[in-house]
């Protein structure tokens, strides 16, 4: 049987949360800015319903996979939580603003958020592998 490493396997549990993530992250924020919600609003609501439903699938991955925890559930999942809670917001804080100083310099004004949203994302996994795999599990 193949042994894959740890970070391997925490780089496609989070592939699998990404593709997640930004596929409702898409379909979320294309829906309210549709329905006349503006930008900002958008980025912020499509962020907190795909980190949630993602976030959820990566919790149980990482618990049993990744890391093969069987430490204690309850505080995994609300370390985890406080976890998720930060990064949602680092998230949304740092697309949102990106989006905005795009915006404003013509040779960046068309980087469509989602874009954006994969480059913060990206740099937000190693921290929270390191915070994963020192603190919750």
């Amino acid at each position: 049987m193949l042994k894959i490493p740890q970070f391997i396997r925490c780089i496609f549990s989070s592939i699998i949360s990404a593709c997640l993530d930004f596929s409702l992250f898409y379909v979320v924020e294309k829906l309210c800015l549709s329905l006349g919600a503006e930008q900002g609003l958008s980025i912020v609501a499509a962020t907190v319903a795909a980190r949630i439903c993602s976030t959820v699938v990566n919790f149980f991955i990482n618990k049993f996979w990744c890391f093969k925890s069987e430490g204690r559930g309850v505080r995994q999942a609300v370390l985890f939580f406080v976890l998720f809670v930060a990064k949602m917001g680092a998230s949304a804080t740092f697309v949102w603003g990106l989006q905005e100083i795009f915006s404003r310099i013509e040779a960046f004004s068309n980087v469509p958020s989602v874009a954006v949203k994969v480059l913060v994302d990206s740099l937000l996994f190693f921290a929270s592998y390191l915070v994963q795999k020192k603190f919750i599990f």
